[in-house]
Parts: C-alpha cells; structure tokens; sequence
C-alpha cells in the first residue's frame, strides 16, 4: 500500500509520536520512512547567514538522532533538512519520495518546530493530494 512514508519531523513529544505511528504503518507495509525537517529562513523574525546556519545545524542534529536511534528497527528510516517555506518544501519532497502518505503531529513545538508544524499541518492536508496521517497532542 504504501512504500515511501514521509515525516515531517522537530523535537516536540508531538512528531516524536508521528514518528512512531509512522514507524509501525511501515513495519506492516515494508515502507521506507523519510524523516524531514524544514528550515525556514523566511519566518517571522529574520535571520543572518550565521543564525541560518545553526538552525540548518540544530535540524541536522535533531534529524540525525532520530534516524540513529531506529538503525536497529526493522524499517528503514532516512533523514534530510530541507530550507524554504514548510509547506512548499514538504510538499515538493513528497512528490521526490513518491510519497504514499504524509505523518504528521497535529501542534509543533515553540522551538524549532516554529519551521515546521502547527498551522502547517492544516495548510498540509488541505493541499496534497497525498493521504496525511494527523497524530493527535500528545497529553
């Protein structure tokens, strides 16, 4: 049913349970799960290069634990950051996957998640033509 699953990912506990709803649709579908953060240069507050570079550095960081801490599980899992506005890049990056469907948490976090989810998840679902998974708050 589906062999790319992509997730867009930060460090909240709410992509975090994303990530594991993700992870067992692809244990029973044998599906590559694609783990993406964005890093939005362009939101509200505007960044130097310096500051540009060190949320490109915290995403790769954040993205490179989690791929590291499922290398044992069964289903193979792959990491990317990617730059741009969230939805745009998300989008795109699905299209590149050939993704089957989209998992993500339904509210970021304050942090870095402030590149990626929240309002990101509506604007998400309503575009795609691809099946999005939402992961409720974790309480």
């Amino acid at each position: 049913m589906y062999d790319s699953i992509l997730v867009a990912t930060d460090a909240s506990d709410n992509a975090g349970a994303a990530l594991e709803h993700a992870l067992d649709v692809a244990a029973v579908t044998d599906a590559t799960v694609y783990v993406v953060t964005v890093v939005d240069p362009g939101s509200s507050m505007r960044f130097g290069v310096a500051e540009v570079e060190e949320l490109d550095d915290a995403a790769r960081e954040v993205v490179d634990e989690i791929v590291d801490a499922y290398v044992d599980h069964d289903v193979e899992i792959r990491g990317d950051v990617r730059r741009g506005k969230p939805v745009d890049v998300l989008l795109g990056y699905a299209d590149e996957i050939d993704a089957g469907l989209i998992v993500v948490g339904q509210h970021g976090d304050d942090g870095l998640s402030g590149a990626i989810l929240g309002s990101t998840t509506d604007r998400l679902a309503r575009l795609t033509t691809i099946p999005v998974l939402v992961v409720p708050a974790v309480e």
